[in-house]
């Protein structure tokens, strides 16, 4: 037996990406928004470009962002956010109350605690009480004093106490709605209102009319102005509007020309005799050539992306999102002559603007259905639940295998499963959770 090595010589080809082109992929998959900050720090680090340049560009961009009316950038709208946090606000109600020191101490160390949602937590309270050394008094003291602020139901430990604080705040308390939201919030919950009756012996139609009002309290008292003063804004990168007969496309954002090569480091390099001098300046005007060469790649990528997306989902841009075909990045891709996997850097965490308002690009490339309903879009699909759904009887609301079968009427074969992983997906509760009853119906 021949227990030799043999050496064996063989090629394998790879590719390599240079540090440029590393550079003009990175540029492409940049929103608009985040290119300009990448920007910022490239000529901070760079003398050889004109910072003036490049910040009045933006400014320019940004307004006429404003003129068009569209969804600007967090910079812009900074001021019209909040000027305090949800925490600050119930600080500054507690200060115009001027509680004892302690109690006053111990609300604010409580404001501190509260999650998004402005509940406490009763472990990390207790554990926070008897590392303060604060007495029973003093704690209940805060807590009722806590609960007293705006919004109503702060401070609660449950969504149970929520509710009922807020029903105390409409001096409901011991109302049908007070009764229900103690002792059957679970069976709220699960619409289980017949139930409800039988347990608490109070008629159905007083259970119905709880339930509505209950509905229009808040189960989360601080999370609206917690989400209002953390909004983010966003960019559109594309722009596709009609434009007398046809569309215009444009993009919304900066491009090579706003790269400008500050003249007087290039007059130095001509002038001077210096090698380090001459080696510094030769690699920062390299490196600023890159840039606008990376942009100026970037932006002929985007428009021709763009002008295929108007080609192919024009339907959608002259009707609206019903409208919207199938479509792949792999078809733009063929269409270009590019790969796919620059399609995908091409529209990755984009926006795309247009007369019917502000969509991310993923939007534009909606999955397909499964093989034997070719042509059919998940946006078909769940556009035509939501339409059955609003159609129902709400007092017998339809049953996923009946959504099915009218979907079959009209086409579309899917399964009872799939039907609910859709209805799922649209926030759409089951039909025993659809279900309201006759608030005429009387016991």
């Amino acid at each position: 037996m021949d227990l030799g090595f043999d050496v064996h010589q063989s090629q394998l080809q790879s590719q390599i990406l240079s540090p440029r082109m590393m550079q003009s992929l990175k540029i492409l998959q940049m929103p608009s928004t985040e290119l300009y900050e990448y920007l910022v720090q490239e000529i901070e680090e760079n003398p050889i470009i004109t910072f003036d340049s490049l910040d009045i560009a933006e400014k320019t961009r940004r307004d006429a962002q404003r003129k068009h009316g569209s969804i600007d950038s967090p910079q812009i709208h900074e001021q019209a956010t909040y000027d305090h946090s949800p925490q600050m606000s119930l600080r500054l109600q507690l200060s115009m109350l001027k509680p004892e020191n302690d109690v006053e101490l111990l609300c604010r160390q409580l404001i501190g605690m509260l999650d998004e949602n402005g509940y406490l937590d009763r472990e990390d309270l207790e554990v926070h009480a008897q590392a303060g050394n604060f007495s029973p008094r003093e704690l209940n003291e805060a807590i009722r004093l806590l609960q007293s602020l705006e919004p109503a139901g702060v401070g609660a430990f449950s969504l149970r106490e929520c509710i009922l604080l807020q029903l105390e705040r409409k001096e409901l308390s011991g109302s049908d709605a007070w009764a229900i939201a103690r002792d059957h919030l679970d069976l709220l919950g699960k619409n289980q209102l017949p139930q409800i009756a039988k347990k608490s012996s109070i008629p159905l139609h007083r259970v119905v009319n709880a339930k509505e009002l209950i509905r229009t309290l808040n189960p989360r008292p601080l999370l609206p102005e917690h989400k209002h003063h953390n909004i983010e804004y966003v960019t559109p990168d594309i722009r596709i509007f009609k434009s007398g007969k046809g569309f215009s496309v444009e993009l919304n954002q900066l491009g090579a020309d706003n790269i400008a090569i500050d003249d007087t480091y290039s007059r130095i390099y001509r002038e001077t005799d210096n090698d380090t001098v001459r080696k510094y300046i030769e690699e920062n005007l390299k490196k600023a050539r890159w840039l606008r060469e990376g942009l100026r790649q970037r932006c002929e990528t985007l428009i021709n992306c763009a002008t295929a997306l108007l080609k192919n989902q024009r339907s959608f841009f002259e009707y609206g999102p019903n409208a919207l075909k199938p479509y792949s990045r792999r078809d733009m891709a063929e269409e270009l002559d590019l790969s796919e996997s620059t399609i995908s850097r091409s529209f990755k965490n984009k926006y795309v603007e247009c007369d019917w308002g502000l969509f991310p690009a993923d939007f534009f490339f909606p999955k397909q259905t499964p093989d034997e309903q070719a042509g059919i879009t998940r946006t078909d699909i769940e556009s035509t639940i939501e339409y059955i759904v609003s159609k129902e009887d709400t007092q017998k609301p339809l049953s996923d295998e009946q959504i099915a079968e009218q979907l079959l009427e009209r086409g579309l074969s899917l399964s009872r499963r799939t039907v609910a992983k859709y209805r799922d997906a649209l926030g759409i509760p089951t039909s025993s959770r659809r279900k309201s009853y006759d608030i005429c119906e009387r016991d």
